[in-house]
């Protein structure tokens, strides 16, 4: 794994943690892959390897894809919700129309601090949510959010 994605995985974790999850990484590669078609900004790919199951998790490495940390973290946090809790696309909506789960399936308005939010407020002017898409992402049984109805 590229050094530079550790900490985005130990926030991963220590998220996990805080929600009473413990997370172990085994035999992941997260890699840059210019080659994946248009549109997409990451893969979770697994692969069964001398008995073991080898995780890679490729991304695209062009900044349209992410254009801030939270959309960045949004993105890695999607596909660790792949490769590390086995998670499936969910493209369910909330009341408000915004999507249920960060696991949405090809719409990168999640990633967007419109949606997925680190303050209070923002230029957005709207509630906070990372939280919230956070628990869901470590649990798909948390209840609708206040600010989604």
């Amino acid at each position: 794994m590229l050094e530079e994605f550790q900490p985005i995985v130990q926030t991963f974790i220590a998220e996990a943690a805080l929600r009473g999850r413990s997370i172990e990484v085994n035999n992941l590669i997260i890699q840059y892959d210019a080659n994946l078609e248009a549109g997409v900004c990451g893969r979770c790919n697994s692969n069964k390897l001398n008995e073991q199951i080898q995780k890679i998790i490729s991304i695209n490495p062009t900044k349209s894809c992410w254009s801030t940390s939270q959309e960045k973290e949004a993105l890695f946090f999607h596909e660790l919700g792949h490769c590390l809790l086995g998670r499936l696309h969910n493209n369910d909506l909330l009341p408000n129309g915004d999507p249920k789960s960060i696991m949405v399936e090809n719409n990168r308005s999640t990633y967007n601090g419109c949606v997925y939010q680190f303050g209070e407020e923002d230029d957005c002017n709207i509630l906070y949510k990372r939280e919230y898409y956070l628990d869901e992402l470590f649990d798909e049984n948390t209840p609708t959010p206040e600010w989604a109805n």
